[in-house]
């Protein structure tokens, strides 16, 4: 997961982002905080580099089992180890509502920098130290901790939903076919998920530059597609590096790359980006407020690409993004022309973006058919969710605690999870309930990745919050008709 909320910070303010910390929030009486301190510093503990999550796996197994959970290990291999804790037994057959988090980490690097072991769960009183804090360990414990205390705290015999935290193998490296694309494959209908509640947005300050103490939380609703493409080109041109021919492997597939990083991208604006704008430029108002709201409208789209080429998060918001991540020839001395040469390219669509029509695309662009383009990867194209009523209890558990707070829904740039659930037609909502500065951002997948004990603490809240708004308001039928409202 990449450095999901910062993007809506850069859109509307240039200024750094202050290092505010969210404001009090009370824990659920049953929750006690060391003992969630210590559940998550011993599950970073458990070293669970992608493809090895067993270990870090059976952990959280064990701890379910001392609790009055119900558990569920739906595979138990080192590199597929997915598991459940849920409210009522999933053969209940009750709708179920998912919060669901990985239990897979990135390699940590650069080791020399980090102040703390990344695999110490280090608390020095304030934060917890290492791989996995945040993305997404820590979320894991919030959404765990969050159902034990309701299970605790409430007469749970005849509830209408059914909650359950799901963890999952293999998210960092798209491999959800061992996490969690093998669980909806395997057990879709024992699972009967109606909504998923994943990792995505966070809460800002600074976001609004009329009204910078504002909170704003945004909910990811919907995402970009990855795809990931190789191009290889075989020449005959090869020889000696010092009498080079004019059409040899590298300078072709440079030629080529040339024509597709220097391409003019067009804006694409589509139902997640338009709403997310509108709400933001309603919570902003005043004139900055209008142009933000009606920033799709063709008068403004001179002033609109100017902006968007400044800020790299923006654009790959509003428009399909090529990065090229890796170019390499077969291994030989520097004085020799390599015969082929491969470049791989990260492809990042906004919904509503054909796969197969943007590798055409890239093939016209690459105007050479000497380059064979290959589908090395893609996620699923998943439509965006619905505001339904399990997104609107989730905005009302935000404010809950966060009374003065705005919650935007948002497109996430990048691809979690949440695709996949989407593709099977489950609303996903992504978000970690909490104030997250941009430190702590900037740690995920960088060296002292940490979590504070204020987002841990309203993570927990939050999510408590939502299970218990969630049930009363479907008990006693205060949902009503909530359903993608949207005034335009």
């Amino acid at each position: 997961m990449i450095r999901f909320f910062v993007l809506c910070v850069v859109l509307f303010s240039t200024s750094a982002l202050a290092q505010n910390k969210s404001d009090y929030v009370e824990l659920p009486p049953s929750v006690s905080l060391d003992q969630s301190i210590e559940l998550l510093s011993a599950y970073i503990q458990r070293e669970s580099v992608s493809g090895n999550e067993k270990e870090a796996g059976i952990f959280i197994e064990d701890y379910i089992l001392g609790t009055d959970l119900h558990l569920r290990v739906f595979s138990n291999f080192s590199d597929n180890y997915n598991l459940a804790a849920s409210l009522y037994p999933l053969s209940s057959g009750k709708p179920n509502v998912i919060l669901q988090s990985h239990i897979d980490v990135v390699p940590a690097e650069d080791l020399d920098i980090w102040q703390h072991d990344p695999y110490s769960g280090y608390f020095d009183g304030e934060h917890i130290y290492g791989r996995g804090a945040l993305d997404a360990k820590g979320l894991g414990i919030m959404q765990l901790k969050a159902v034990e205390a309701f299970q605790h705290d409430y007469d749970t015999a005849e509830l209408p939903f059914n909650i359950t935290v799901l963890f999952v193998s293999s998210e960092e490296t798209g491999g959800s076919e061992k996490g969690a694309r093998f669980v909806m494959n395997n057990f879709k209908e024992e699972l009967n998920a109606v909504a998923v509640l994943g990792e995505g947005g966070a809460g800002y300050q600074n976001v609004l530059q009329n009204k910078p103490e504002k909170v704003v939380f945004g909910v990811s609703i919907a995402e970009k597609q990855s795809l990931w493409l190789q191009l290889k080109i075989v020449s005959n041109s090869a020889g000696h590096g010092a009498a080079p021919s004019t059409d040899y492997a590298n300078i072709q597939l440079i030629n080529s790359l040339n024509n597709i990083t220097n391409r003019k991208a067009l804006l694409l604006f589509n139902t997640s980006t338009r709403r997310m704008f509108r709400r933001l430029g309603r919570a902003e108002g005043g004139i900055r407020g209008f142009f933000i709201r009606n920033i799709n409208w063709s008068i403004l789209a001179p002033f609109v690409r100017k902006q968007i080429e400044r800020e790299p998060f923006l654009s790959s918001l509003l428009t399909n993004t090529v990065t090229v991540t890796n170019i390499y020839n077969p291994p030989g001395p520097p004085n020799q022309i390599s015969t082929s040469a491969t470049a791989v390219l990260d492809c990042r669509l906004v919904p509503g973006t054909s796969s197969k029509s943007f590798i055409r695309y890239i093939e016209r662009k690459l105007d050479n058919d000497n380059i064979k383009v290959t589908v090395i990867s893609e996620s699923p194209e998943a439509p965006p969710s619905r505001l339904n009523k399990y997104y609107r209890a989730l905005e009302d558990a935000i404010a809950m605690s966060y009374p003065d707070a705005e919650t935007i829904p948002f497109l996430f740039p990048a691809t979690s999870d949440n695709s996949l659930f989407r593709s099977y037609g489950i609303p996903s909502y992504g978000l970690i309930p909490a104030i997250v500065t941009e430190r702590d951002i900037n740690s995920i997948h960088s060296v002292n990745e940490r979590i504070s004990l204020d987002v841990l603490q309203s993570g927990i809240t939050v999510y408590y919050n939502y299970i218990k708004e969630l049930q009363l308001k479907e008990r006693f039928s205060l949902f009503g008709f909530m359903d993608d409202e949207e005034e335009e």
